[in-house]
């Protein structure tokens, strides 16, 4: 009976691979109409949906999460509490302060409480409504992205993409997945989706190292955000291909050079990268491969995967928030109180006025302030008058960076990729002098 069982599961795999997957497609990228006329993906209704349902009551969820977390971060360093140990096994004390910090912030922001630094709407009202949506974001994106994970999307695409994703950036097909997830709802969710690959024995260090730092885009609804602080809606479009075009030329060079070349080619187990895999069963057709590949992983999945799918997402979101509320206020603090930005970008003001950009003195302090917020060079240059030439390349710039503490990196240092701090903020200057003169081409181009 145990093997009539097996076969069925295996005979049923294709149907449920198709069904599952299609869900997972339908939910991410498939726009559909709603009752205002507009289209919307699935995925991003729902998350306005609930979002609207909670109102105000999802600022005080977010406070509650974070006082949990400080609580269990708390009491494993007191108790030997072994599944509290193990659930803190990576947060020490510099990560534990992050904690605490953020509930301190968070507590005192809800309650309207503290220095008018702090209550400062661009200051923590933005980094507690940042908080309160990747909270949102990544509970639900996280684990309906099981949907894309789990019944063989990333396999069936992947096989179909292996042979110029590993020529161009080294990195395995299904890592396509990965960027257009992340495009359709946060970078976190990108950044999550690598790390469960990555977990799963399916990336090796480097791999996830390149995918996370090259490929975590901002979603479709950030760029419609920025381009609307800028008041230019009307380049929505051309700077979306704009975007896209120089993230993948930048990782062609990213992904060869330090500090992610040097990244080990093993998996999280140990195991080294075996050269010839993407050559397995060559004599077959490319598409039956595919097939194959995608029905072989639906087979595996079942009500456990969901279980798991939804404490992974849940406890990643509750990190991730913590990161984000506390590092966020303290870099909007600096960027909004201190001249420290206008000091690092004054090094960029010959070079743009090289690249005969307008305004290039407004734009040289928005050039490396966004690695702490992706949104801060828009709104800074929306408030100098600017000409849309220059508006159009500090948004369009912010976008192909993709580094910035209020989340990608927060996300990429809570997962279990091997990257550091410093680390990350040499790839998002690496990325920064990459993209500077393309996007100052692409502006050219468009105005």
């Amino acid at each position: 009976m145990g093997e009539q069982d097996r076969l069925n599961t295996v005979g049923h795999a294709p149907f449920k691979a198709l069904v599952g997957s299609l869900i997972g497609v339908c939910l991410f990228f498939i726009p559909f109409p709603t009752a205002s006329g507009d289209t919307q993906i699935p995925l991003v209704s729902l998350i306005d949906g609930i979002k609207h349902m909670l109102g105000d009551g999802l600022q005080y969820t977010t406070v509650g999460v974070v006082m949990l977390l400080c609580v269990t971060w708390l009491a494993s360093q007191f108790t030997a509490h072994t599944r509290l140990k193990e659930y803190h096994h990576k947060d020490g004390y510099i990560t534990g302060g992050i904690f605490i910090l953020a509930a301190i912030f968070a507590t005192l922001l809800v309650l309207h409480i503290g220095p008018d630094w702090l209550l400062d709407k661009d200051v923590g009202g933005m980094a507690l409504k940042l908080g309160s949506s990747v909270l949102l974001t990544v509970s639900v994106a996280g684990f309906l992205v099981v949907f894309l994970m789990a019944f063989g999307f990333p396999e069936f695409i992947g096989t179909l993409m292996e042979p110029s994703m590993r020529v161009l950036y080294r990195v395995p097909g299904r890592a396509a997945v990965d960027a257009v997830a992340s495009f359709v709802a946060s970078p976190a969710v990108g950044v999550f989706i690598t790390n469960q690959f990555y977990k799963d024995g399916q990336y090796t260090q480097r791999e996830a190292a390149t995918i996370a730092t090259s490929f975590s885009v901002v979603s479709i609804g950030f760029f419609a955000l920025l381009c609307s602080i800028g008041g230019i809606l009307e380049y929505l479009p051309h700077m979306i291909v704009t975007s896209f075009i120089i993230i993948f030329l930048t990782a062609i060079v990213t992904s060869r050079i330090p500090p992610l070349s040097r990244k080990r080619d093993i998996y999280i187990d140990n195991r080294e990268d075996a050269a010839n895999t993407t050559q397995e069963h060559a004599s077959q057709h490319i598409l039956v491969r595919a097939c194959q590949a995608a029905s072989r992983r639906a087979a595996a999945t079942g009500l456990a995967t969901f279980k798991k799918a939804l404490w992974d997402a849940i406890t990643f979101a509750q990190k991730i928030v913590a990161y984000v509320i506390a590092i966020a206020t303290l870099s909007l603090v600096v960027a909004t109180y201190t001249p420290v930005f206008n000091y690092l970008g004054a090094a960029f003001e010959y070079p743009l006025a090289v690249l005969q950009l307008p305004d290039a003195g407004a734009i040289a302090p928005t050039i490396l302030i966004s690695i702490a917020e992706i949104a801060l060079p828009a709104i800074i240059i929306s408030g100098t008058q600017a000409d849309p030439m220059s508006i159009f390349f500090v948004c369009t710039l912010s976008t192909v960076q993709l580094i910035f503490f209020t989340e990608s990196a927060n996300a990429i240092l809570e997962a279990d990729i091997p990257l550091s701090v410093w680390e990350l903020v040499l790839i998002f200057i690496i990325r920064t002098l990459i993209a500077l003169p393309l996007v100052a081409i692409a502006a050219h181009l468009i105005f």
